[in-house]
């Protein structure tokens, strides 16, 4: 059995809700502005949204690589998106993005999952636990770091919706 984990991320990006979205759901151009993801693929006949597969490949501060895969459960633009991991952990992940006025969006990352790699198991129960933690920390931070950085820049994601 793994470590079970159930992290809330909260981010306040200044950009009006369907930027915010096309952001977050141009999973292909994650690695551009969020530099902890070395690698978005698709892995699966469906292009996008519910019943998309992709294999992501992400790296933090502690001296490990998480491959894992995950595949969209539920796709409602511009408001929600709940996606099944596997691969390095297992369980599930989804994004709620919220109106915070004319020009800034709430959104919230919640993560429900469980870690499948011994070593990261065995490191969490020695009482190291609170070093993976702070990891996904620093990841959640530059990715919202990143997310307002490039936006700020006046980059204009894609409009996926179709």
């Amino acid at each position: 059995m793994g470590e079970r984990y159930d992290f809330v991320d909260v981010w306040t990006i200044p950009a009006p809700r369907s930027v915010v979205w096309r952001m977050v759901d141009d999973v292909a151009n994650w690695p551009r502005w969020w530099p902890d993801y070395r690698l978005t693929e698709p892995v699966s006949t469906v292009a996008h949204g519910a019943g998309s597969r992709w294999h992501a490949r992400v790296k933090a501060d502690l001296p490990y690589t998480l491959d894992f895969h995950f595949d969209v459960l539920e796709h409602e633009p511009p408001r929600y998106v709940k996606t099944r991991v596997e691969g390095f952990f297992e369980g599930v992940v989804d994004w709620t993005l919220e109106e915070e006025g004319d020009s800034a969006t709430r959104m919230t990352l919640h993560e429900q999952t469980e870690t499948r790699w011994a070593l990261i198991n065995l490191a969490a129960r020695v009482g190291l636990r609170r070093f993976l933690e702070a990891n996904h920390a620093a990841a959640m931070r530059r990715g919202e770091e990143g997310l307002r950085r490039i936006l700020a820049a006046g980059y204009d994601p894609p409009d996926l919706d179709r």
